[in-house]
Parts: C-alpha cells; structure tokens; sequence
C-alpha cells in the first residue's frame, strides 16, 4: 500500500460513491454489449444477403 495515501479518504468517500461508480461501469458494459450486439447482428444480415444472392445465381429465384 503506498504510504502517501491516507486510509480515511477511501474510507470517507461513503456508499453513495460507490454506488455511483458501479453504475458508470455498469452503464460503460452494457453500452459495449450493445455494440457488440449491433455489430454482429449487421454482420449476420449482411452475411444472409450475400448468401441469398450467391443462391440465386446459382439456382434461380428463391420463393
């Protein structure tokens, strides 16, 4: 522990501190598993249109 701290400021910050900063990091991962969300589910589609029109061209028009 560095010696240049004083125990009593973390111990004085108090709980609704703390809870303030679990919630900026909750909010931080939940906005990157959104993102992540967007981005793999654009993938996907985009994957599924590439694949729907390699099968036309092979096989004609799907239903």
């Amino acid at each position: 522990m560095d010696p240049y701290i004083d125990p009593g400021v973390i111990g004085g910050m108090g709980i609704a501190t703390l809870l303030i900063g679990a919630l900026i990091y909750l909010a931080f991962l939940a906005l990157a598993l959104w993102i992540g969300y967007l981005i793999i589910k654009a993938a996907v589609r985009n994957g599924l249109r590439e694949h729907t029109i390699w099968l036309e061209q092979r096989r004609g028009p799907l239903r």
